[in-house]
């Protein structure tokens, strides 16, 4: 009779501290990503910049010089690391609440 009772209540503070847990690590993981998305931006406008630069200069503007070739490997990095950072947050969401609804167990 006690446990029947005493079970709901174990089940819901098991619930809202998994919650709890899950909001820290959302929250950690999408400053992570703002950061990179910040990076990114910071990419794209430097090689905008250098873009502008040969136009002023009236010179064709090449991505394969060194400059530009290792800003474009590294906007490419982080497009892919983002990629995998938003699929990687999502899979975790969907662990926590098969954990929570006693599935995979």
């Amino acid at each position: 009779m006690l446990a029947d009772i005493v079970k709901p209540v174990t089940t819901g503070f098991r619930l809202l501290f998994s919650e709890t847990r899950w909001v820290f690590i959302r929250g950690f993981r999408r400053w992570e990503i703002r950061q990179m998305e910040k990076r990114l931006a910071e990419e794209y406008q430097n090689l905008g910049k250098s873009f502008a630069e040969s136009q002023a200069k009236g010179e064709v503007f090449d991505p394969k010089t060194s400059d530009n070739d290792l800003t474009l490997k590294q906007v490419a990095f982080l497009r892919e690391e983002l990629a995998h950072l938003e699929k990687d947050l999502e899979a975790t969401r969907a662990e926590y609440v098969r954990g929570r609804t006693g599935e995979g167990k």
